[in-house]
C-alpha cells in the first residue's frame, strides 16, 4: 500500500509539474498573441505559432532588462510583473495599429478576432504543442537524473539564476564573480520556473519538455506558413478550389499545409542522420561490409553487437555514435574527435546547453525575416518605402550618395516600422546571448532578405547591386548597433576562449562520412535547386562568377596558407605533401557543398536582377539553402581558434544549424513536389510534367526521413533501458543520496543566497564534485575548473589563482592562526565537511575536529557536516 501510495503521488507530482508549466506558457502566450498578430501580418497564421515562443522571450527579456537596471528583482513578483508588462506592450501594439496594416482603422480590440488564423489551425498549433511537451515530459520523467556529461553545468548555471535576486547572477563554480557564458536560455527557464513556483531541480527536466514542444511547433509554423504562401503565389490555393474538389489539399483548409508544417517540425526536431538506419540493420544482423567501410564511422562496428532487438541495445555507444560520425585524423593516424550533434540526439542526451535551448528562438528570427519577406513592407507602407526607392534610384543618377542612403534608410525602416524593427533586434539580439555561434548566420539571413526586398528591376544590374549591398548594409549595422545597446548589460560581463581564425589544411570531411551526416536533406536540396532553377535559371556569367568567387577564392586561400605554414614549420616539403595529399584524397565534401552554395547564390542572384523570377517562398528557402551550405561547407578551409585546438567546435556549432536550415529546405521541397503530384492527381493526370531530376531525389529523402525516425524512439527506450525499470519523477536529483539532499535542503532555507559555502574542488564530468554549489546555487570557491577556463578564455589564470591552495589550507592545514584569514579573505561563510572532502583531501576525524575548535557546527546529520564562520548569521 505505501508502494503504491508513493507511486500515485509521483505521478500527481508530474502530472501538477506539467500542468503548472503549460498554464504559465498559456498565459505568456497570450500576452504576447496581440503583438504576434501585429508583426507577423503578412504570414498566413498572423505568426499565431511563435507566439508563445516570443512571450517566453519578452517576458524574460523584460525581467532580465528590469533586474540589470535595478528596476525589477529577479523573483516570482518581479517575472510576474514582466507578465504584466508584455499584456501592456501587446495591447498597445493592437490598440495603436495606425496605417500601417493598411486598412484605413485605428486598431483596437475589436479586430483581435479578424486578425487570428482559422480555429482548426488555432486547435492544430494548441494539439500539437500539448502532445510534443506532454510525451517529453513523459520521456524525462523515465530519465530524470542530472547525472552525467554537463547535465550538473545547466544545473548550476539555472540555480545559479534562480537564486540571484540582483544583477549580476552569480556564478556557483567560482565565488565573487558573475556568470561568464551566453545564459539567456538559463535565464529564461529561470524565469518559467519563478511564475509557476517550480525547482530548478524540476524545471530543468519540464522546461527541456517545454522547449521539445516549442521547437516542434515553431518548426511546423515555419513550414506551413512557407507552403501557403509558396501555394498562394503560383496559383495553387486558388486552383484547387475547382480542379480538385474531391481533394483539398492546398487551401487554408487544405492538408497539404499542415503535412508541409508536421514534415518541417518532424526533419528538424525529429529526424536523425543516416547512421542509425546502419546500426539499426546491423544488430538486425545485416552485413554490410563494403558500405561500412566506406562509411569508416568510428568505432563502429567495433563496439556495436547483433541484438535482434528493435531498440538496438548495445549500451550508451550506438545512440551517442551518431554524434560523431565525422572523424578527422591526425598526421600520426590518431583519431580526433569531431562532434556533429542534431537537436533529438541532444533532447534523448538531456544536456539543457544554449545550442538546444537557443532553438526555438532561431525559428522565431526565421519568421520574422520570413514574414518581412513575404510583406515586402506592410501593406500600406509599402508605397511610402517604393517611393523612397524611387527617390533613392534617382539620386544614384545624379550622383548623390549621400541622399540615396537617406532614402534607403527611410525605405527600410518604413518598411519594417518602429515595432517591427525593435522586434527583429530584440529577437536576432537574442542570439548573441541565447548562442553566439547562432548569431552569425541568422543576421545573414536578415541581411539577405533585406537585399531581396523592394528592390525592383531597373534595368542596370550594377544599380540593381549597389541598392541591395546598401540596404543589406543598413539592416545588418542596425541589427548588430542595436543588439549591443539593448543586450549591453550581457557584453560588458561577457569573456570568451576565441582566438581568431585559423585554416583548416589536413582535415577535409570524407564525403561519405558527410553524406551519413547530411544525405537525406541534401537529395530533397537537389530537388529545390531544380525548383528554382524551372523558376528562373541564371545566366551563365553568373554561374561562372559564383563558381569563381566560392570555389576558387577557399582554394587560392589553401594554398598560400598551406606554403607559409609549411615554411614556417620548416618542414616544407614534408608537411605541404600532406596537405596536398590529403586535399587531393578527399576533394568531394568542398566541391559538392562549394558548388551547392555557388548555385544557390546565382538562383538567388537571378531573383535580384530580375524580381519577378520565382515565388517569394522558393526564393526564401533558397536563402536558408544557402546559408546552410555555406555553414558546412566553411569548416572544410576554416575554424574558429579556441581552448580545444581542433575544428571539433566549428563544425559542431555550424552543422547544429545547418541540421535546422537543411531540415526546413527539405521539407519544403518534398511538400511542393509531392502537392504538385497529388494536384495532377486531381486533375486527372493535366498540368505541367513533374521533373524527374527533383521529384525522384525529394521522394528518396523523405524515405530516408521517416527511416530515420527510429532514433528518438529506440535512443530513447535504450538510454533510459525501458520505461518500466523505474519510478517516473521529474525531480532531477531524486537520485542523490538522502543525506546529500537533507545538505542541499539546509542549505537553501538557511543560508543566504549570497553565502559561499566550501566545497571540494570541482573536476570535470565528475558529477559528485560541485554538486553542492550547483543544487543550491550558492557560490563555493572552485567547482569544475575545465569548464570555467573555457568560458573565461585567458582571464581564468588571474581569476582562479590561489584558489587551489585555500582550499587545501582549509582542508588539510586548518590552524587558528591562519583559517579565518583564509576564510576572510576569500569571503568564506561556510565549510562543508562530507564524503568527497575526506576522499578528496584525506580530512581526519583529528582535522574535523580542529575545524569545530575553531568554527562553529551549524548543521550534523549522517557523514556530512556544516561549519559556520565566525559572525556569519543563517538567514
Amino acid at each position: 500500500m505505501a508502494v503504491a501510495r508513493e507511486g500515485k503521488r509521483r505521478v500527481r507530482d508530474i502530472v501538477v509539474a506539467f500542468l503548472g508549466w503549460y498554464a504559465v506558457t498559456q498565459v505568456v502566450s497570450v500576452a504576447a498573441l496581440p503583438m504576434a498578430l501585429r508583426h507577423f501580418n503578412a504570414l498566413p497564421d498572423r505568426g499565431y505559432a511563435f507566439a508563445r515562443v516570443l512571450g517566453i522571450l519578452l517576458v524574460s527579456l523584460l525581467l532580465w532588462l528590469g533586474t540589470s537596471y535595478g528596476l525589477l528583482r529577479n523573483t516570482s513578483g518581479g517575472a510576474w510583473l514582466a507578465t504584466l508588462l508584455v499584456v501592456v506592450l501587446s495591447l498597445l501594439a493592437l490598440l495603436f495599429r495606425g496605417e500601417a496594416d493598411g486598412d484605413g482603422r485605428r486598431g483596437g480590440l475589436g479586430l483581435l478576432s479578424g486578425l487570428l488564423p482559422s480555429w482548426t489551425y488555432i486547435f492544430g498549433v494548441e494539439l500539437l504543442f500539448f502532445l510534443a511537451f506532454g510525451a517529453w515530459t513523459w520521456v524525462r520523467s523515465h530519465d530524470p537524473a542530472i547525472s552525467h556529461t554537463e547535465q550538473p553545468m545547466d544545473l548550476m548555471f539555472i540555480n545559479g539564476i534562480w537564486s540571484s535576486a540582483t544583477y549580476p547572477p552569480r556564478d556557483p563554480w567560482l565565488a565573487g564573480y558573475a556568470i561568464s557564458y551566453y545564459y539567456f536560455g538559463y535565464w529564461m527557464i529561470s524565469t518559467l520556473a519563478h511564475l509557476s513556483g517550480q525547482l530548478p531541480e524540476i524545471a530543468y527536466n519540464v522546461g527541456q519538455a517545454c522547449w521539445f514542444g516549442l521547437l516542434v511547433t515553431a518548426s511546423f509554423g515555419v513550414g506551413y506558413n512557407l507552403y501557403r504562401l509558396g501555394s498562394k503565389e503560383d496559383g495553387r490555393e486558388k486552383d484547387s478550389e475547382v480542379a480538385t474538389d474531391r481533394l483539398n489539399v492546398e487551401g487554408a483548409g487544405g492538408v497539404f499545409p499542415f503535412l508541409a508544417g508536421l514534415l518541417t517540425a518532424v526533419a528538424v526536431a525529429l529526424s536523425s542522420n543516416l547512421h542509425v538506419i546502419l546500426e539499426w540493420l546491423y544488430a538486425q544482423g545485416v552485413r554490410m561490409g563494403g558500405l561500412i567501410q566506406l562509411v569508416d564511422v568510428y568505432n563502429f562496428p567495433e563496439r556495436a553487437e547483433v541484438t535482434r532487438k528493435w531498440y538496438i541495445d548495445s549500451g550508451w555507444t550506438w545512440w551517442w555514435r551518431a554524434s560523431r560520425v565525422i572523424e578527422d585524423i591526425d598526421l600520426n593516424g590518431n583519431h580526433i574527435e569531431i562532434i556533429d550533434e542534431f537537436p533529438i540526439f541532444s533532447y534523448v542526451l538531456s544536456d539543457n546547453h544554449p545550442h538546444l535551448l537557443a532553438m526555438p528562438f532561431v525559428l522565431l528570427v526565421v519568421a520574422i525575416a520570413l514574414n518581412w519577406f513575404s510583406a515586402d513592407g506592410p501593406a500600406g507602407g509599402a508605397t511610402k518605402a517604393h517611393q523612397d526607392e524611387d527617390a533613392g534610384e534617382e539620386q544614384i543618377r545624379t550622383g548623390s550618395f549621400f541622399a540615396d542612403l537617406s532614402a534607403q534608410v527611410s525605405s527600410v525602416y518604413s518598411a519594417l516600422g518602429t515595432g517591427g524593427l525593435l522586434l527583429v533586434i530584440a529577437a536576432a539580439g537574442a542570439l548573441l546571448f541565447l548562442n553566439t555561434w547562432d548569431f552569425p548566420p541568422y543576421w545573414l539571413l536578415l541581411v539577405l532578405v533585406a537585399m531581396l526586398t523592394g528592390v525592383r528591376r531597373s534595368g542596370d544590374s550594377v544599380v540593381v547591386l549597389r541598392r541591395a549591398l546598401t540596404r543589406g548594409a543598413i539592416v545588418g549595422v542596425t541589427v548588430v548597433l542595436g543588439a549591443l545597446v539593448l543586450y549591453m548589460p550581457y557584453f560588458l560581463t561577457a569573456q570568451s576562449q576565441a582566438g581568431g581564425i585559423l585554416p583548416n589544411l589536413l582535415h577535409p570531411t570524407r564525403l561519405p562520412q558527410f553524406l551519413v551526416m547530411f544525405g537525406h536533406f541534401l537529395l530533397a536540396g537537389a530537388g529545390l535547386v531544380v525548383l528554382g532553377w524551372r523558376e528562373g535559371r541564371p545566366r551563365v556569367e553568373v554561374l561562372v562568377t559564383a563558381a569563381i568567387l566560392v570555389l576558387g577564392l577557399p582554394l587560392v586561400f589553401l594554398v598560400t596558407t598551406g606554403l607559409l605554414s609549411a615554411n614556417a614549420a620548416g618542414e616544407a616539403d614534408g608537411l605541404l605533401a600532406s596537405i596536398i595529399q590529403r586535399r587531393l584524397g578527399e576533394p568531394w565534401t568542398f566541391l559538392l557543398m562549394g558548388g551547392l552554395t555557388a548555385a544557390t547564390l546565382s538562383l538567388l542572384w537571378q531573383r535580384l536582377d530580375g524580381p519577378g523570377d520565382g515565388t517569394k517562398a522558393t526564393t526564401f528557402v533558397l536563402c536558408l539553402f544557402a546559408i546552410g551550405s555555406l555553414l558546412t561547407y566553411l569548416p572544410e578551409f576554416v575554424y574558429l581558434r579556441d581552448n580545444f585546438g581542433t575544428r571539433m567546435n566549428t563544425v559542431f556549432k555550424f552543422y547544429y544549424q545547418s541540421w535546422l536550415l537543411f531540415g526546413i529546405a527539405a521539407a519544403y521541397a518534398i511538400a511542393c513536389y509531392l502537392g504538385r503530384a497529388v494536384r495532377r492527381i486531381g486533375e486527372g493526370g493535366g498540368g505541367a510534367a513533374l521533373p524527374v531530376l527533383g521529384f525522384a531525389p525529394s521522394v528518396l529523402s523523405l524515405l530516408l526521413i521517416v527511416a530515420s525516425l527510429v532514433y528518438p524512439v529506440a535512443g530513447a527506450y535504450a538510454k533510459i533501458k525501458g520505461f518500466g525499470t523505474r519510478e517516473p519523477t521529474l525531480d532531477g536529483l531524486a537520485y542523490v543520496g538522502e543525506e546529500e539532499l537533507a545538505v542541499i535542503d539546509w542549505i537553501r532555507r538557511n543560508t543566504r543566497p549570497e553565502s559561499v559555502i566550501l566545497e571540494a574542488k570541482g573536476a570535470s564530468y565528475r558529477v559528485n564534485t560541485g554538486r553542492v554549489s550547483a543544487a543550491t546555487g550558492r557560490a563555493t570557491l572552485l567547482g569544475w575548473d575545465g569548464h570555467e577556463a573555457q568560458w573565461r578564455g585567458r582571464a581564468y589564470g588571474e581569476m582562479a589563482k590561489g584558489r587551489d591552495e585555500a582550499i587545501r589550507e582549509v582542508y588539510q592545514f586548518p590552524r587558528p592562526s591562519t583559517l579565518e584569514e583564509t576564510l576572510d579573505r576569500w569571503r568564506i561563510d561556510y565549510v562543508l565537511v562530507g564524503p568527497e572532502e575526506r576522499a578528496q583531501y584525506g580530512v581526519t576525524p583529528v582535522l574535523e575536529y580542529r575545524l569545530g575548535q575553531i568554527l562553529e557546527l551549524a548543521y550534523e546529520q549522517g557523514s556530512y557536516r556544516i561549519y559556520r564562520a565566525k559572525g556569519v548569521t543563517d538567514r
